[in-house]
């Protein structure tokens, strides 16, 4: 795996610019940098929704790994992220307050204030899909006022306490936050409209976090999973990614990637952050969402048929809790 400096890939960066195989795009308070080729391909988004507060989407696959060596400036703000795919391995030496090597993994959140310190931060080969919205902690000052009633980190951040440092993993992404997560990924609106609207799908997704981290103010250490098994996961999820329309059962699943049906429902839990079934469902919603949009002669029903579903009832019941309208509604909505 290969080492870069801050310096180093940002020269990197520049030469894929010039290569063509990065196009940057900016207009008015929105960015995208499309990637093409070479060290990765896929797109990068950035909204500012007020000069403290933006948000970021990441949705890019990566041809060979790389490490990152970043030096965090004083001023870092507040960073909430959200891992739909991918995961990233960090590590940090000579910080007290944060574990020297931890990782971040599909299916969890994150929050944290990391300043003045470095890390190394290792990006696998291979998916990732990541929202990340980051609020300068002046500005959260500002929006908030019951400190006492925030998570004692925070509270010290909040209150000026010099050198307080946290990274908070708050566990899996619940059901609220991954429909307002698909809100901000399918936003059907422009211009000013949107701004507002991606503004209050952050901060909801922040109110979302701080009531999580309040329910469970001292999460359990993810234990570490033996690189076998970890690599079994992995190839059952592909399995199912393949299947969706005749799924194998949970026994049939754990036969064919070589684990027992225990290590695989509690590895697929910890690791991923749901259950089988539970990434079947969302598996099948986001190639739902796709046929929507690419395909518009094909019926709501035929659909539901092409990612599995018998009941057409089901599915709009499901893929509106997924997104939060009906399918017709969004198909509408989105060419609109």
């Amino acid at each position: 795996m290969r080492l870069f400096s801050s310096a180093d890939y940002d020269a990197l960066y520049q030469e894929r610019i010039e290569r063509g195989e990065v196009i940057c795009c900016e207009h008015d308070f929105e960015v995208v940098e499309t990637s093409y080729g070479g060290l990765s391909q896929g797109r990068f988004y950035r909204v500012d929704l007020r000069p403290e507060l933006w948000l970021e989407i990441f949705d890019e696959y990566w041809q060979e790994p790389l490490s990152l060596k970043t030096r965090h400036h004083n001023k870092m703000p507040l960073i909430a992220k959200f891992y739909l795919k991918g995961r990233h391995r960090v590590s940090t030496a000579n910080v007290a307050e944060v574990p020297p090597e931890y990782e971040e993994v599909e299916g969890q959140n994150y929050l944290f204030f990391l300043p003045d310190l470095t890390e190394i931060e290792e990006n696998p080969a291979g998916s990732l899909k990541v929202v990340r919205i980051c609020l300068d902690i002046d500005e959260f000052r500002r929006l908030n006022t019951g400190f006492q009633a925030l998570p004692l980190p925070l509270r010290q951040v909040v209150e000026g306490q010099d050198e307080i440092r946290f990274h908070q993993g708050l566990g899996r992404l619940t059901p609220a936050m991954r429909v307002a997560i698909a809100q901000i990924l399918n936003c059907p609106y422009q211009g000013a409209t949107k701004r507002f609207f991606l503004e209050a799908k952050a901060l909801e997704l922040l109110a979302l976090q701080l009531d999580q981290w309040s329910q469970e103010p001292q999460p359990r250490a993810v234990k570490k999973l033996p690189s076998g098994d970890l690599e079994r996961l992995y190839q059952a999820r592909n399995v199912i990614q393949q299947n969706l329309t005749d799924p194998p059962s949970l026994l049939e699943l754990a036969r064919q990637v070589g684990l027992n049906d225990y290590k695989l429902k509690q590895g697929f839990r910890q690791h991923f952050g749901t259950t089988v079934f539970g990434y079947l469902q969302t598996c099948r919603m986001e190639q739902a969402q796709h046929l929507l949009l690419e395909n518009p002669h094909l019926t709501v029903a035929g659909v539901a048929q092409s990612v599995g579903y018998a009941s057409h009832s089901r599915f709009c019941h499901a893929f509106k809790r997924q997104f939060g309208a009906s399918p017709q509604a969004y198909r509408i909505a989105q060419r609109g």
